[in-house]
């Protein structure tokens, strides 16, 4: 009995410590000082071997060429940043902390904020790799070519440069779903977000044309597809996070269904959670919540960003703040802008 438990909690110390530590590439700067100079000979190619965070497929992969470490970083610092944008107005506000696991122990508590951060980064590598890939960052590939040959059409040509939005999501799925255990429903989870991320990559793609003739007469028309910006695809998944679906394992067949026979079976552009969410309403170290006091909020705000929902009923103050700022700015030719400053009384609004 003794060795079962023992066996089980080195297990679930195991999954606790996996969790996506990739992303600790996503804090500026965090770990610059454990890479190899890039001066130093072979200093490249051992770069992402220094990095011992990443799991060794993940190494083995950024190791593949020597820009992609940077296109990787980027993709983590995209998540981080979108996360923060879309919930700076929530209880939960996406917080950092410079450890490898980056967000603490709401990690460990398998909620609907875990699923978007899950989506969110796996969606970030897709797009920053993608673009890489067109902007030609990357040595092992370039625009995608495939689409002109599967989508030809009469109302225009397909050229230019299209993002490679395949290449971006074959490597999301190499790099990112590394290490997540079918068996148990936590890697469900997180492999059914992951896919829902680069989903969303996928629905805010535009095509983009232009126009070549005599005059703009547009006699032929080239086009070719490009991913809308970021935010567009923070957005789409937090639009999924309000409506996330609370799943349970199936003892049967081992896969994860809605916990109440009548909800609604999710899709997989939906996100996915284990357990509710706490309300992050005060600092509690085992959620890894820091609670909202001294949290700015809305006074007149009836949603989530109000004092009322914000402070979680324990009230809040007021403090008179003066701002000055620029007003009444002019253009002169040429060129230069010149402004008055003005001051005005502002009251700001702080949960207890």
């Amino acid at each position: 009995m003794d060795s079962v438990l023992s066996i089980a909690l080195l297990l679930l110390c195991t999954i606790r410590t996996v969790h996506a530590s990739w992303w600790y590439l996503g804090l500026s700067g965090s770990y610059q000082g454990i890479l190899p100079p890039e001066d130093e000979e072979d200093g490249k190619a051992r770069r992402c071997s220094s990095l011992n965070f990443l799991m060794p497929r993940q190494r083995d992969l950024c190791n593949t060429e020597a820009k992609l470490l940077e296109v990787i970083t980027k993709g983590a610092a995209m998540g981080i940043e979108e996360c923060q944008h879309q919930f700076r107005n929530r209880r939960w506000n996406c917080t950092t902390f410079n450890t490898t696991n980056v967000f603490g122990e709401v990690l460990n508590i398998n909620t609907r904020e875990t699923a978007y951060l899950y989506a969110i980064f796996s969606a970030g590598i897709m797009y920053s790799v993608a673009r890489g890939c067109a902007k030609g960052e990357l040595d092992n590939c370039g625009c995608d070519r495939k689409i002109r040959v599967n989508e030809p059409t009469d109302d225009f040509e397909w050229g230019g440069c299209s993002d490679n939005v395949r290449y971006g999501n074959k490597f999301s799925r190499d790099f990112v779903d590394t290490g997540e255990k079918k068996e148990l429903p936590i890697g469900l989870m997180n492999l059914w977000n992951n896919e829902a991320g680069r989903k969303a990559v996928k629905a805010n793609i535009k095509r983009v044309c232009k126009c070549h003739g005599v005059s703009g007469s547009c006699s032929a028309r080239i086009c070719w597809r490009n991913m809308e910006n970021f935010r567009s695809t923070g957005s789409y998944l937090f639009k999924r996070y309000d409506g996330a679906s609370h799943v349970k394992m199936s003892r049967k067949k081992r896969k994860l269904k809605p916990v109440n026979k009548f909800m609604k079976k999710p899709t997989k552009k939906d996100l996915i959670y284990l357990k509710q969410s706490p309300d992050f309403c005060l600092n509690n170290t085992k959620y890894g919540s820091l609670g909202t006091r001294n949290r700015r909020c809305k006074r007149d705000s009836n949603g989530l960003d109000g004092c009322v929902l914000m402070c979680c009923g324990r009230g809040f103050q007021t403090i008179p703040r003066v701002i000055t700022e620029d007003c009444e700015c002019k253009f002169y030719w040429c060129c230069y802008v010149l402004c008055k400053k003005c001051t005005h009384r502002m009251d700001m609004h702080y949960c207890n």
